[in-house]
């Protein structure tokens, strides 16, 4: 096997893409070449930033099985989820999933981008995967391989490769895979804030008269005071005028819109906005090649599912991979690829239609009876034991 050959290529180095390739060095042993195509390394988050602006909500059972394959996390950079609070229109709690309901300890762990990335990154380095710097120009295919070329015009070999280039991802295109990419009327406003009352770990979310989601995740403390990452999914003009406001103005707007729930009183980061995408793929498998992450499954941040729906796709290839032995050693046999596609694609599906569906119900401005009856629904539900256990065995996955 060349220096340019490989079992697997991944096509993308966010947490997700490495993730995979973790997945793959482990389950394919030792003497598999696994390869990760980036532009550049991934960076350990800065010690001159208190916490970067772009955070994850990791579900424990995803966090499990990182710490099992040997990820280590600096958890000083990390807050704990044990509580999502739902609430309706008129402010009051519709939904409350508890981490007691799933027998667990937390729901999930708050981690940056930066700092969830750097430490997959590191295991699976160490494990063997190699960085590949570069960007994809296209894909050719041999008969039981992948031709990846790079814009240096190198060309890589591949029996599989993998996905997870994101939203605009260059090689579902190239590999003609059909993608639905519909944007949200909505962008989603960031901002790390300082509260004047502890959060105890609890994410809460506000689905407010307006149309907009304000969701609310717990940080490590900053300058010594609790702290909450802003997550609020608002139209257009919206975004604009919040990211515009003073400071104060900010802070004021969020306090009214949770009805003072965590009592925000300074801004640690200064508020940005990103384009909400919905992406659903026909089939996320095609001719030795997997799509994965966003790249296949962009979901609305409402349930805070994306991260967690793509570091689940790593682990099915995982255990997918573990049976290579019983294809000859071919890391992208059909037989494998198939058996991901008939694992992944339903509870995909599922999420996204969840996750989109309570997006539209929630956003019947014109017909408020529709929101109210969502309302009324969501504390109907909460209130049966076994609905609740559900969700919260869901929430940890």
């Amino acid at each position: 096997m060349s220096d340019l050959s490989f079992d697997v290529v991944v096509a993308g180095g966010g947490p997700v893409g490495w993730a995979c390739a973790l997945a793959a060095q482990v389950a394919l042993g030792k003497r598999a070449r696994v390869a990760v195509i980036e532009r550049e390394s991934s960076r350990p988050p800065s010690a001159d930033v208190l916490l970067s602006a772009r955070v994850y909500t990791v579900a424990s059972g995803n966090l499990r099985w990182l710490v099992e394959q040997g990820v280590q996390f600096d958890l000083a950079r990390s807050a704990a989820v044990t509580d999502i609070v739902v609430s309706g229109r008129d402010g009051q709690e519709s939904l409350r999933v508890s981490a007691n309901d799933a027998g667990e300890a937390e729901l999930a762990k708050v981690l940056e981008h930066e700092a969830l990335t750097h430490a997959i990154a590191t295991r699976a380095q160490v494990l063997g995967v190699q960085l590949v710097s570069g960007a994809v120009v296209t894909r050719h295919d041999l008969d039981a391989q992948k031709l990846i070329e790079l814009s240096d015009r190198r060309m890589l070999q591949a029996r599989v490769v993998i996905a997870a280039d994101g939203m605009q991802s260059k090689l579902r295109e190239l590999s003609d895979i059909s993608a639905t990419v519909r944007t949200y009327p909505q962008r989603g406003v960031v901002a790390h804030l300082r509260c004047e009352q502890p959060h105890r770990g609890a994410a809460r979310q506000w689905f407010l008269p307006d149309g907009s989601i304000l969701a609310l995740l717990p940080l490590p403390d900053i300058d010594g005071a609790s702290a909450m990452s802003m997550v609020w999914s608002v139209s257009e003009a919206r975004a604009d005028e919040l990211c515009a406001l003073l400071a104060t103005d900010l802070l004021d707007a969020v306090n009214a819109a949770s009805q003072r729930a965590a009592r925000v009183t300074h801004m640690s980061s200064a508020a940005q906005h990103f384009p909400l995408t919905l992406v659903r793929v026909a089939d996320p498998v095609a001719q030795r090649l997997v799509v994965v992450g966003d790249a296949a499954h962009a979901v609305h941040p409402l349930a805070g599912q994306g991260v967690n729906l793509g570091l689940v796709d790593a682990r099915v290839l995982h255990d997918v991979w573990q049976q290579v032995d019983k294809v000859g050693g071919d890391s992208g046999h059909a037989l494998l690829l198939g058996r991901y596609r008939r694992e992944r694609f339903r509870p995909t599906l599922a999420m996204q239609l969840a996750t989109d569906g309570l997006f539209r119900l929630y956003n019947q401005v014109e017909h408020p009876l529709l929101m109210a009856a969502g309302d009324a629904g969501m504390r109907l539900l909460s209130r049966l034991p076994a609905f609740r256990r559900t969700l919260s065995t869901a929430a940890v996955q």
